[in-house]
């Protein structure tokens, strides 16, 4: 599988081919990004796109045409070729096949960019509409960090601190169906702007999903000072999720939309935080990773 460095002083990152994902973050020589363990998680930080979480069964319709999608959509498990590649920044490629069509009737370019400077890494995607219709998705990220990031650490020494307090209730997928049931909200903050992380927070409910979120950055910061602050502000929606069985991990995922919800239709252009291009129409969205 091709990788590609990219570098800035002391700090790099390492992106794949395969996914165009990022497979390492170092600063210091030490390892800030999830390496991946299929005993917790095999992933590390995958694309999501033209989906993030789910379909109801996987399937859907998107202006009348018939979907067939896994978690997560499609990018992640097509190829992308390098459009370009700088010392500190990478562009990869991925335009509709007719693999993707099988399972996204559209057509699109998805442009990913990963640029370095200093410990910050930017990502930004670039959708495009290549086609003659109208091309609803959404769009995110999904990086999972090493939690801990030293040895003398534990999970429950870390905390996740929001920009600024979060008082509105989240919501929350069902472990099995990855559906949402909007009815049932989980006051986890309390109005506070920190989250006290405790493994128990993700054995009996997946991810907490911040929707609509007011904050704009969160920082995942341990006892020792080191951690990772993601800054989302292209991004309506934060994700925090850890694995089930005391996974070493924590994934913090801006996202455009949110996996289907029960109170939704079957029509995939209809559901929460969907963007539609016109043809030749384009449109970008940013966050940004910073060791710490």
């Amino acid at each position: 599988m091709l990788q590609i460095k990219i570098t800035s002083g002391d700090s790099y990152a390492v992106l794949g081919l395969d996914g165009a994902q990022i497979n390492s973050l170092i600063k210091n020589d030490r390892e800030y990004l999830w390496q991946g363990n299929p005993e917790f998680w095999s992933g590390q930080a995958p694309v999501c796109f033209p989906i993030v979480g789910v379909l109801p069964d996987g399937r859907a319709t998107a202006f009348g045409k018939e979907c067939n999608m896994k978690r997560h959509g499609v990018a992640r498990i097509n190829p992308f070729e390098v459009l370009e590649q700088h010392k500190n920044s990478v562009i990869f490629v991925q335009k509709s096949s007719d693999k993707t069509r099988a399972q996204y009737p559209f057509d699109y370019e998805l442009k990913i960019k990963y640029t370095i400077v200093g410990n910050t890494v930017t990502n930004e995607y670039t959708v495009t509409n290549i086609g003659s219709e109208r091309l609803p998705f959404v769009i995110g990220g999904h990086p999972a960090f090493n939690c801990p990031i030293d040895s003398n650490e534990r999970f429950e020494d870390y905390r996740v601190m929001f920009d600024k307090p979060v008082d509105k209730p989240c919501l929350r997928p069902d472990h099995i169906t990855g559906l949402i049931d909007t009815n049932k909200t989980y006051d986890v903050m309390h109005g506070s702007d920190t989250l006290e992380l405790r493994h128990d927070l993700f054995e009996e409910r997946d991810a907490l999903i911040f929707e609509d979120c007011c904050a704009k950055s969160a920082t995942l910061m341990g006892k020792n000072g080191r951690g990772i602050k993601i800054e989302f502000q292209d991004m309506n929606n934060l994700l925090i999720w850890s694995a089930v069985g005391n996974a070493p991990f924590v994934a913090l995922e801006p996202w455009t939309g949110i996996s289907s919800c029960l109170d939704e239709d079957i029509a995939f252009e209809k559901k929460r935080g969907m963007t539609v291009l016109e043809p030749d129409e384009t449109a970008s969205f940013k966050y940004k990773i910073t060791m710490i």
